[in-house]
């Protein structure tokens, strides 16, 4: 009786510290399904990357002209408004034109009078030949005539030159289109007064063709290492946030461009523009195709940031990877932090230059609350 009371107590016993232990194993070491209940996991592949580089732009017409004024005076008519279709040489102003008609009359009037003279030199040149052979006169006074006429004649040049300004003048009064295009820009009025003294008032800015634009994008000096002519361009614009527009790539500027020694550098691109959706000025978001990296281990740019909380990682110091990049896997039934150096990225996913990951591994992304625990730290 004895020894089998003395063997239930022990089978009791046994089965206590069975169910101990496996309660402090559950405590310790949580399942994998329970790590799977916990977290939002994605796995490590291997496979290609689009290299991408986003900046800011501005669409601009493809070619613009700025239209002035050559001669100063008052606007009596203006033609052409704003998204006026426009031919070379239609009339854009009027300067009034009544000062300049003057000046050519009297331009004109000028002329006439040494035409006239110039005639009357010749004559009295003619006479003093004559007069010179019958020694009726002196050589001097004949040299006298010969170099007034010279002198008319040099006149004569200089009024034919005044009354070809003169002429100009008055046509430079009619403001004409250089350009077939449309007017983008209009900065003058009827009755305004306009002076080209010192420089050329701007009046008129004609697009030549809106069918085909301009993205100028600016790229920052670390990526633009990345960029050639012939690479694809898309980008959006805050009037059409679900339409993605694309271009290609035809000018990379060498000339910097430094603001608050931030150095950027100038991508021109072509867009095609049929339907005129597109409008000058407009401010865009760019994404620049630069390359695609083939065949390389990617990992999910949400694992990168991602950080357990603390009663997952009791035996894990994390300041031992101060200023590394750390992703977090899962490994049976450890969460097992992993330091790897990232590579280049598309947004989404990052090339791992180096670090312990191996395609099919999973790693951590976020819990299952929906909070990927940022790491606020000295953690990268």
């Amino acid at each position: 009786m004895t020894v089998r009371f003395e063997k239930k107590r022990w089978a009791v016993a046994g089965v206590f510290l069975v169910m101990g232990l496996a309660f402090w194993g559950f405590r310790h070491h949580p399942a994998t399904e329970d790590l799977d209940r916990d977290f939002v996991t994605r796995p490590v592949v291997r496979g290609d990357l689009e290299q991408k580089v986003t900046a800011t732009g501005r669409i601009k017409a493809m070619k613009t002209v700025h239209v002035g004024a050559q001669v100063s005076g008052i606007i009596t008519e203006v033609r052409a408004e704003f998204n006026s279709r426009v031919h070379r040489g239609d009339v854009l102003a009027q300067i009034d034109p009544a000062i300049y008609r003057a000046q050519v009359l009297e331009a004109r009037s000028n002329l006439k009078k040494i035409q006239t003279q110039i005639v009357l030199d010749r004559l009295a040149l003619k006479r003093d030949r004559d007069l010179l052979k019958k020694h009726i006169i002196a050589q001097s006074v004949f040299d006298q005539d010969q170099g007034k006429l010279s002198m008319d004649m040099a006149n004569e040049d200089e009024m034919v030159a005044g009354l070809a300004l003169a002429n100009a003048n008055l046509r430079y009064t009619t403001i004409r289109a250089p350009i077939d295009g449309i007017v983008i820009s209009r900065q003058v009025q009827v009755g305004q007064t306009v002076t080209a003294a010192f420089r050329t008032p701007k009046l008129f800015t004609i697009a030549q063709d809106l069918s085909e634009m301009r993205l100028d994008t600016r790229v920052s000096e670390s990526d633009i290492g990345d960029v050639r002519e012939g690479q694809k361009v898309t980008f959006q614009v805050p009037a059409y946030p679900d339409r993605t527009f694309s271009g290609q790539v035809i000018m990379v500027r060498v000339h910097p461009k430094t603001v608050s020694h931030v150095v950027t550098y100038d991508v021109v691109s072509r867009v095609s523009n049929p339907d005129l959706t597109l409008k000058p000025g407009m401010t865009a978001l760019v994404t620049l195709h630069v390359g695609t990296l083939r065949g390389v281990l990617l990992v999910p740019n949400g694992a990168m940031v991602f950080r357990p909380s603390e009663k997952f990682l009791k035996k894990v110091n994390l300041a031992t990877y101060r200023h590394k990049t750390l992703v977090f896997k899962l490994d049976h039934h450890r969460i097992v932090p992993v330091p790897i150096v990232p590579g280049a990225t598309d947004g989404q996913k990052s090339v791992v230059v180096s670090g312990d990951l191996h395609p099919g591994d999973r790693v951590i992304i976020r819990d299952r609350l929906g909070n990927d625990r940022k790491s606020h730290g000295g953690f990268m």
